[in-house]
């Protein structure tokens, strides 16, 4: 973890006063959950763009928003994208260390140019940094529940300096994590615009792979991590929900060969030792996630793995490295990467 901001802005400045506003203003807050008595219920949650209050629906329960947010910071890079490309008020997040997925300030590839542009600041790498977090002053701050850029154990820690709303993004397409973020943001309009773009790029997606898929429906995914365990994607993950809508049937991992993604039992990711993966992939086509066309090339030329289906018939193809989290951005780019490889 980072004990310093990797800041494109400067937050030093504000440091010492936002510190003495948690510790002055600790009790305070602008949202209440579903347990409080001033609470409305879920039902009276805005169908609106531009009401306020309103109840959003999180992993923890129903939260009530006083007022539209004007300062969020995210503590999840994958959630910062969406909230980037709904236009909402964003001043900071979290990143990750760097790698093949990220640029150099541990921001997600695809969007990473966008919140430069927009001055969005990189508040740490890794683990949450509670000092920059309230240097920046944010009145709201969003968590995930799941993945390396979860910080749900910090809620309580959080509570203390804005508003936390929490989602899992395991279990969703990012169509509806952008619904759901955008209720908390009032740009419900702004999402179905997204999304309605969106489904027009699936729909020619589909009439140009109709012809390879009638011959090849089914389909794994996995990060090929050999020689370790790798991960196999499931129908219920993101890059599952987007191979579906394109008309593939993705491949079930045999129960005798998964191991629960995680430790946790989670349903969009299921660890597969480097033995196993014969049996495991068994789809007509294999799309590789965070990966290359060198990556795909080694997947190929594992011999343990010469008998699999796609291997066999040369259909393995490398969906590229911003495919591991999808958002509205990546998820443009892994359809233009399925278009090219399958017509």
């Amino acid at each position: 973890m980072l004990q310093s901001p990797i800041s494109r802005r400067a937050v030093g400045a504000r440091f010492v006063a936002a510190l003495g506003a948690l510790t002055l203003g600790i009790t305070l807050t602008a949202c209440s959950s579903g347990d409080d008595t001033n609470t409305p219920p879920a039902s009276t949650s805005t169908e609106v763009t531009g009401e306020w209050p309103r109840t959003v629906e999180t992993a923890d329960g129903p939260v009530t928003l006083e007022s539209r947010p004007e300062r969020i910071v995210s503590t999840s890079v994958t959630l910062t994208g969406s909230l980037l490309a709904l236009d909402a008020p964003l001043i900071g997040t979290g990143a990750q260390p760097p790698s093949t997925v990220t640029d150099d300030a541990g921001l997600f590839s695809q969007w990473a140019e966008i919140a430069e542009e927009r001055d969005v600041e990189v508040l740490y790498q890794g683990e949450p940094n509670i000092e920059t977090i309230t240097a920046a002053g944010p009145d709201l701050i969003v968590v995930s529940t799941s993945g390396a850029d979860s910080a749900s154990e910090r809620v309580d820690l959080l509570s203390q300096i804005a508003p936390v709303l929490v989602f899992d993004y395991s279990d969703k397409s990012w169509q509806d994590l952008t619904r759901q973020l955008a209720t908390a943001v009032g740009a419900e309009d702004r999402a179905e615009e997204l999304i309605t773009e969106f489904d027009a790029t699936i729909e020619k997606a589909k009439e140009a792979i109709a012809p390879v898929l009638a011959q090849n429906p089914t389909l794994s995914i996995l990060t090929y991590n050999s020689p370790n365990d790798s991960r196999i994607f499931t129908a219920e993950s993101a890059q599952g929900r987007l191979a579906a809508r394109l008309g593939f049937t993705v491949a079930a991992v045999p129960d005798e060969v998964a191991r629960p993604g995680d430790g946790n039992a989670r349903s969009d990711v299921v660890s597969v030792a480097v033995e196993n993966l014969p049996l495991a992939l068994t789809g007509d086509t294999t799309f590789v996630i965070n990966a290359t066309d060198p990556d795909a090339a080694r997947l190929k030329a594992d011999p343990t793995l010469a008998s699999v289906p796609s291997v066999e018939n040369d259909r393995v193809y490398a969906l590229g490295y911003d495919s591991f989290r999808l958002d509205y951005y990546s998820a443009n780019n892994v359809v233009e990467r399925i278009v090219d490889a399958l017509s």
